[in-house]
């Protein structure tokens, strides 16, 4: 019913409008005094007030103003009561409508009518745009609530993100989240604004494994629970006064927690006030964003857990045959002297047959130590302790050392062997003994595999990346191909993936007749990853296989950052730090980077963990001098270059231009690194 408040200390109006409200079904009630008027506001709530502009006050317009204000912010009605003569305008400005005296009942009925459905109008318009921005509001939290979603695979902060998401939309007293990994990790969330007593806590853990049951209601369980796994966090907001039982007759909103047919868990709010319908498409639209991230989540942890495991296995199987391979070296070594004493007739004279089997051994002894030295070189490599020592040099020099060493297996074969080396080819950066390694595995296999009278061709080559049109190398770099061709058994296309693979051998007669441990190709994988190369084969069945690898042509500044990766990740397995010093001659004048070579110049003290480099280009010269130290140790150091570059007069006509960094600091890459290093210069004026 509608109210209307007429203010007014006449009480012939009072009784005569009094009696035509209540005839049309309109609650009306009065005031006289301005107490009265504004005790009326709170209490009586009316949707129309009528002022009497004759009420007996000191200041009318005053007393409309107040009234007024008052009545703006919940969408009130004011209405005068005036006579026809009344030309106050500040009074007038105050009222939305006017009633002129003397009253025509019908005429004064459709006013009040007329803006009481015009109030009724206004509080539908509050309450839906009220509505709207909830609605706005709560889509807004989703949007950011989904953006936190997607960038964490943290399942605690997962969980954390849809509460507050929760309590952002909701608004909610109480929550909890029954979360399952296992039917032994299990965890109920309580999210709520005050404490919970003992035994409401009791309660909404038995509530929660209740709901969860009432999903499964005659079907299996995806877990079993049972209160004594459950383990409960607390979240608390307020700690004022404590939540007790009758909290569960909040009104609430329940559902589970599934991707698909995984079930993770469920989840329930509690609120004091009545949930809207909006409200809950807030909360299941909420409850299943968080779904996918979550078991995103789990997975992860799954997949670190799983590594870790893996890591750890792969470390004991690392060292298992690192210890196997020393512990069967000594007496392999002590068998081998044993035979070459025999052999040699110390221990007397041998008949031809003795000399035979003795061969034998000695062949025998010789294959296992080469799968001997095979496993402890995969063991050193994965384990990331294999020591290089590279250098510029000739492809040609390890080319003709692996041939000159199997040259008498090729000969008993009566194998054709051509050899073809480009000529001027370019020095590259290698470890030369690696590499020997490398081709003699690759040449190795080949005559393994080539019968007699067979063919068998070894060439290098200068070639693009584009030529190459391999993905992992640069189509504008150059590169060294080396090549070993045979026309021996060949490969099957579906097993080409796998020759490079441990422990594999591609079956075939020749291949089980031959034996071997498959670690040849690996390893030769390896040491070319090692260099920054790349190896590939390529096969036809029965017409051979050419075995390739390539391996970069490096300027100065790239074999700098090769060789830095390399020290970076010493420095990373060994727990200390590397100080990096870049210093410039801008002036094209060497003397100063001479003199810090040949240590004429005391600024960076000479020792085995010092490396330096020398860099030329067409500008200037540079200095690169990577050493461990600390960051004291570093400081130290561009102190010394400072005082010496601004007191030595024999330089004053060159410009010096240095800056230090040290690692590991931050998870950089070389490029990083070195980008820093010559972004940080520091230029001293001599």
């Amino acid at each position: 019913m509608a109210k209307v408040l007429f203010i007014s200390n006449n009480q012939d109006k009072v009784n005569i409008i009094g009696e035509v409200l209540s005839k049309n079904s309109v609650d009306v009630d009065f005031a006289q005094t301005e107490d009265i008027i504004f005790e009326k506001l709170s209490t009586f709530l009316p949707d129309l007030i009528l002022l009497d502009t004759q009420l007996d006050v000191a200041d009318i317009v005053m007393l409309a103003k107040k009234i007024r204000i008052n009545t703006q912010t919940e969408n009130i009605i004011f209405s005068l009561l005036i006579n026809a003569e009344c030309d106050n305008q500040d009074l007038l400005k105050t009222a939305s409508s006017y009633i002129v005296e003397p009253i025509n009942e019908k005429v004064f009925v459709a006013t009040i009518m007329s803006n009481l459905r015009v109030k009724n109008s206004l509080d539908v318009l509050a309450k839906n745009n009220a509505d709207l921005a909830k609605s706005l509001y709560q889509l807004d939290v989703l949007y950011n609530t989904s953006t936190q979603f997607a960038g964490s695979l943290d399942r605690e902060k997962l969980i954390d993100v849809m509460l507050e998401g929760l309590e952002k939309s909701l608004s909610f007293n109480l929550s909890y989240i029954l979360l399952f990994n296992g039917d032994d990790d299990v965890k109920l969330i309580i999210n709520s604004l005050h404490p919970l007593s003992e035994r409401f806590e009791q309660a909404v853990k038995l509530r929660a494994m209740i709901s969860y049951k009432s999903l499964f209601d005659k079907k299996e369980m995806p877990y079993t629970v049972t209160p004594d796994v459950i383990s409960v966090e607390r979240r608390i907001k307020h700690p004022y006064i404590e939540y007790d039982l009758p909290v569960l007759n909040y009104d609430n909103m329940f559902a589970p927690i599934t991707v698909g047919e995984k079930f993770l868990g469920v989840i329930e709010v509690f609120r004091q006030d009545d949930f809207k319908s909006e409200d809950a498409t807030c909360f299941q639209t909420l409850s299943k964003q968080v779904s996918i991230p979550l078991e995103t989540a789990t997975l992860y942890e799954e997949i670190k857990e799983a590594n870790v495991k893996l890591e750890n296995l792969e470390r004991m199987k690392s060292e298992f045959i690192s210890i196997v391979s020393h512990e069967l070296r000594t007496p392999l070594t002590a068998i081998k002297n044993s035979l070459g004493i025999l052999k040699g007739g110390s221990a007397g004279e041998t008949t031809p047959i003795m000399d035979k089997f003795l061969g034998l051994a000695e062949r025998n002894v010789l294959r296992l130590k080469g799968i001997i030295n095979d496993l402890l070189d995969l063991s050193k490599i994965e384990a990331g302790k294999m020591q290089f020592s590279f250098e510029r040099a000739d492809i040609s020099t390890p080319i003709d050392t692996v041939r000159n060493t199997l040259e008498n297996l090729i000969r008993e074969k009566n194998i054709s062997f051509s050899l073809d080396i480009e000529s001027n080819l370019p020095q590259v950066f290698i470890d030369t003994l690696r590499v020997e390694q490398i081709i003699t595995n690759l040449l190795s296999n080949a005559i393994k595999f080539t019968p007699e009278n067979g063919e068998i061709s070894v060439n290098a080559k200068l070639k693009t990346g584009k030529e190459i049109n391999r993905q992992d190398l640069q189509d504008e770099k150059s590169y060294i191909v080396v090549s070993v061709k045979d026309s021996g058994i060949g490969i099957e296309q579906e097993n080409l993936e796998k020759v490079f693979d441990k422990f594999q051998q591609i079956e075939s007669s020749l291949s089980r007749k031959i034996g071997g441990t498959g670690l040849g190709l690996p390893i030769a994988k390896q040491l070319v990853d090692a260099h920054k190369g790349s190896i590939w084969v390529e096969s036809i069945i029965n017409s051979g296989s050419t075995f390739s690898f390539a391996i970069p042509v490096l300027n100065d500044l790239e074999i700098f950052k090769y060789d830095l990766e390399r020290l970076l990740i010493t420095a990373k397995n060994n727990n200390y730090k590397l100080g990096l010093v870049k210093i410039a001659d801008c002036s094209g004048i060497n003397v100063f980077v001479d003199d810090i070579l040949s240590n004429e110049i005391n600024i960076i003290r000479k020792s085995a963990n010092v490396k330096e480099y020398v860099i030329n280009d067409e500008i200037k010269t540079l200095i690169y001098a990577v050493m461990q130290m600390d960051r004291y140790a570093l400081n130290f150091v561009s102190k010394k270059i400072d005082g010496f570059v601004n007191s030595e007069p024999k330089y004053e006509k060159c410009d010096i231009v240095y800056s230090t960094v040290l690692y590991p600091d931050d998870e950089m890459t070389v490029e990083d690194l070195v980008e820093k290093l010559n972004k940080n210069t520091t230029k001293v004026k001599l």
